[in-house]
């Protein structure tokens, strides 16, 4: 296959994602799309920053500040409301991040309530286990709403947590070893690294809410230095003969895959006739699925993909038993999930032009 033709795949994928966006979230790239018109991208939130109440309350609009910042699947703008000096409420509004991450991050929340703006900057409010991506959104937000109130302006308060470096350092080593070192022991340390780190420690992967957030409010730094080294090996990569890297060195679920792989010498031989069938199940399932995402309909089947799993504190009960059941399958079966249902894989297929 030529390299123009997998230009062109990846230029068609990117279209896809770009109607997904404004179908979805109605922006793209930060700029909202309204009536066939790009503009700033609405948070819902009054477009001046600050509001002042009849009855003295100050209300603190975050998301009309440029200084806003993207949780794991979109902004998470929040109402600061100061009466007296103290902090009284802070109301969160309506914003795409994901559900169950955003629910559990909100209860920090509380932290800051009664305290005065100045106590509250001080505060040192740590991220949610499991919603790490939400929680500093929320410790952001808050901070550059309190700073604009001081007359300091927007800024950033919360640090970029070690862990996220470290999960860094294994994505880079996941991108880049891989092409010089052919090591069965490297390979299974680099297995266990990315199920560890980026699965249950960190949290990061690529699913559709997270390209269809970057695609609709493009990218926060250096938060984001993570998903672009993996957008890199996903997308990018197969354009220089290295198909599926992505999949194959990175993906912590396929990492859990290939370690249970290794568990048993048995596989079931499943016949072409079967193989066939269900490359045409995972085809047309994806297939459906992005009708939905364009249709603005059900879309929420974007938090079912089983990389939930790995925050298994937010993560529902089915979706963690779904991912048990594939990773303990994939001891006789390799990889499963990846080959027969994947929506997110199926995406990076067809980008590579391999459907």
């Amino acid at each position: 296959m030529s390299k123009r033709t997998r230009i062109l795949s990846l230029f068609v994928v990117f279209l896809m994602m770009a109607a997904a966006s404004v179908s979805v979230n109605k922006s793209l790239f930060g700029h909202g799309m309204q009536g066939g018109f790009c503009t700033e991208a609405s948070s819902g939130a009054p477009a001046d920053s600050v509001t002042v109440l009849p009855d003295g309350t100050t209300v603190i609009h975050t998301g009309a500040m440029s200084g806003t910042i993207s949780g794991y699947a979109g902004t998470v703008p929040l109402d600061i409301h100061i009466k007296d000096n103290r902090i009284t409420g802070i109301q969160p509004l309506e914003n795409t991040e994901t559900p169950a991450f955003f629910k559990r991050a909100a209860v920090i929340l509380e932290q800051w309530i009664g305290k005065t703006p100045a106590e509250a900057e001080a505060l040192k409010v740590d991220a949610v286990s499991g919603a790490t991506y939400s929680s500093n959104a929320i410790i952001n937000n808050v901070g550059v709403g309190l700073a604009a109130y001081d007359g300091e302006g927007a800024r950033n308060t919360a640090a970029v947590p070690v862990k996220i470096w470290i999960a860094l350092g294994v994505t880079l080593a996941a991108c880049v070893l891989p092409l010089f070192v052919r090591n069965k022991v490297y390979h299974t340390v680099q297995m266990v690294a990315n199920v560890v780190v980026l699965g249950f420690w960190t949290g990061q992967f690529l699913d559709y809410s997270l390209m269809l957030k970057y695609t609709s409010a493009g990218f926060t730094w250096p938060t984001a230095l993570i998903a672009v080294a993996m957008l890199a090996a996903a997308f990018i990569y197969p354009l220089f003969g290295r198909p599926q890297h992505y999949c194959s060195h990175i993906c912590p679920l396929g990492s859990a895959q290939q370690l249970m792989a290794e568990i048993c010498g048995y596989k079931v031989r499943l016949s072409r006739r079967v193989v066939k069938g269900l490359d045409w199940f995972r085809k047309l399932l994806w297939a459906a699925l992005m009708l939905l995402l364009w249709a603005d309909s059900f879309v929420g089947w974007m938090d079912l993909e089983l990389f939930q799993a790995f925050q298994f504190e937010s993560a529902s009960a089915a979706i963690i038993i779904a991912a048990c059941v594939f990773v303990l399958l994939s001891a006789v079966v390799a990889r499963p999930y990846c080959r027969f249902v994947c929506p997110t894989g199926s995406l990076f297929k067809r980008a590579e032009n391999l459907d």
